[in-house]
């Protein structure tokens, strides 16, 4: 995403499911939006699909729930039938913005019984703020056209859980 190069411009870029967040220092953030600009022909558009962070939620990863694993949905194996149940603990670290996901999975029999387990290595999000993304994308030489709360183009508000940004290259019709 920092050093992707094409050959070519689009009209649209999607930068979809958070995958944004793994950029995990402002290096690596300019880096990718400078990447986004230049493969996007003049008055093309780019969506960045992000958290809109629940500051209680990282707030109490600070404390009982950081670190605990929870469960998540279960799933059907395709080709075996078994159930796949899957927890995730989440970390936080304040200092640098950063959630830390720990994700497992167990495969459970038909009786019941822990077929397999396995462990996913930590994964690194960085948590953007409204303001943080807004100078990013300003500093990069994008103009925000919108910024939405959800994929149906609600506002931003406090209880969203997504933010949906649009812009394009600044100065551009």
């Amino acid at each position: 995403m920092r050093t992707l190069a094409l050959g070519e411009a689009f009209g649209l870029i999607i930068i979809p499911g958070h995958s944004f967040q793994f950029m995990c220092s402002p290096e690596d953030q300019v880096a990718a939006l400078e990447t986004f600009i230049r493969h996007l022909v003049p008055g093309g558009t780019l969506a960045i699909h992000l958290d809109h962070q629940n500051i209680g939620w990282l707030g109490a990863l600070l404390g009982d729930l950081g670190g605990k694993f929870e469960p998540g949905s279960d799933v059907r194996h395709p080709n075996t039938g078994h159930t796949l149940r899957r927890a995730r603990a989440w970390t936080y670290e304040p200092s640098t913005q950063t959630a830390i996901v720990v994700s497992k999975w167990e495969e459970i029999g038909a009786d019941g019984s822990i077929l397999q387990e396995w462990e996913r290595p930590p994964m690194r999000l960085h948590c953007v703020f409204r303001f943080e993304m807004s100078h990013l994308l300003a500093r990069t030489g994008f103009e925000v056209q919108a910024v939405y709360g959800d994929f149906f183009k609600n506002g931003l508000c406090d209880d969203s859980s997504d933010m949906i940004w649009v812009a394009r290259k600044a100065n551009e019709p």
